[in-house]
């Protein structure tokens, strides 16, 4: 068998270097420089028991016994109210977007109110598909901190440090969008990938790799 001359050694140690590398970094066992992934998980207006996702958000009025108005504006359409009545009346209120009923109805309205000079407010609940909903019940990603845009942008995130600001969306319950997506939650895996024997195989092959790619180097 022939011997391999000098430019063909150094091109199969090389490539034994450059895979080991890879399986160093890319094995099934993760790479060696993750220990947080963070997975976004996507909403859509066919995602099955969508009310009950939509129902949490701060800009969505749940009313699942507590609401007074807002069942009898949905069963019989707008009616004019005295202040007190529509101030008490939290499907209503200024800062909501979005009614829903997760008890007996799974559709989705919109609530709007109009005041009169005379201080009584014409109240309404006008029903919207599934799509507007989210839309009305979402949070842009730029109002969020950096981490949660970072999840939402890239969809799987894995870093060697948990990221700031995921704590923020888990207690807000909010449906976040992000260029015309949107997204439910998220699902955070630790590993400890820098401890034990899993990271002890790793930096063997990293050593190795690297080594190999060296020597190649090395040949005249």
């Amino acid at each position: 068998m022939p011997s391999l001359d000098p430019p063909q050694q150094r091109l199969v140690l090389l490539s034994l270097g450059t895979t080991v590398l890879l399986a160093a970094v890319f094995a099934p066992l993760g790479t060696a420089l993750w220990t947080y992934e963070y997975t976004a998980e996507p909403v859509e207006p066919t995602t099955a028991g969508l009310d009950g996702w939509l129902s949490w958000p701060e800009k969505t009025a749940m009313c699942a016994g507590s609401c007074t108005l807002a069942p009898t504006v949905r069963d019989g359409g707008p009616r004019v109210v005295s202040a007190p009545t529509y101030e008490g009346a939290n499907a209503f209120d200024r800062e909501k977007t979005l009614v829903v009923f997760p008890n007996d109805d799974h559709a989705f309205y919109r609530p709007n109110a109009t005041h009169y000079e005379n201080g009584t407010v014409r109240v309404a609940l006008t029903p919207v598909s599934n799509a507007t909903a989210l839309e009305l019940a979402s949070t842009p990603a730029r109002e969020f901190p950096r981490g949660v845009q970072r999840i939402v942008r890239e969809g799987t995130v894995r870093t060697g440090r948990p990221l700031v600001g995921t704590e923020f969306w888990k207690r807000t319950d909010a449906v976040v969008s992000y260029d015309g997506s949107y997204y439910r939650d998220y699902v955070a895996t630790d590993r400890e990938s820098m401890n034990g024997a899993r990271f002890v195989v790793r930096m063997a092959l990293l050593s190795i790799g690297v080594g190999l790619c060296y020597w190649a180097g090395r040949i005249d």
